[in-house]
């Protein structure tokens, strides 16, 4: 039994058209052409690999900072199958995609979800500002 390898990818990868199919069964809308420009300059898209399958990733995009001005790096999508959920993959995939964020270009990494105590248990704080029903804005300092 293989254990879930996590690696970059990019558009030139296999795994890149499959994870973005594997978004879109949660948000149906989600295109990375609509992020994952060259001028957005972003950190490499992480995909959670078993088997050779993709079982998650995490990507990023630029977003107003809230109560700022600027446009900083938040997570765009993190998503773990159904079946793979409870093994820790999503936790490492956050791990990972904050370790990729350098503190020289802002100084919080954001991220909007409906599983705001996943991101408490890593140590992320909810941010205070207006949000959907069941969704919170959370920050981690980097």
């Amino acid at each position: 039994m293989n254990k879930v390898v996590f690696r970059n990818c990019d558009e030139n990868s296999e795994c890149w058209v499959a994870l973005e199919r594997l978004f879109q069964t949660e948000w149906s809308d989600f295109l990375f052409v609509d992020t994952y420009k060259p001028e957005s300059k972003l950190p490499p898209v992480i995909v959670a690999l078993r088997d050779n399958q993709v079982i998650g990733g995490l990507a990023y995009s630029r977003f107003k900072e809230p109560h700022c001005d600027s446009e900083v790096i938040w997570f765009n999508a993190v998503y773990v199958s159904p079946d793979w959920r409870g093994q820790g993959i999503a936790s490492e995939l956050i791990n990972r995609g904050v370790s990729q964020v350098s503190a020289a270009t802002q100084s919080n990494l954001y991220a909007y979800t409906n599983v705001p105590s996943l991101y408490e248990s890593l140590g992320w704080l909810v941010v205070d500002i207006e949000s959907e029903p069941n969704h919170k804005v959370m920050k981690v300092s980097l």
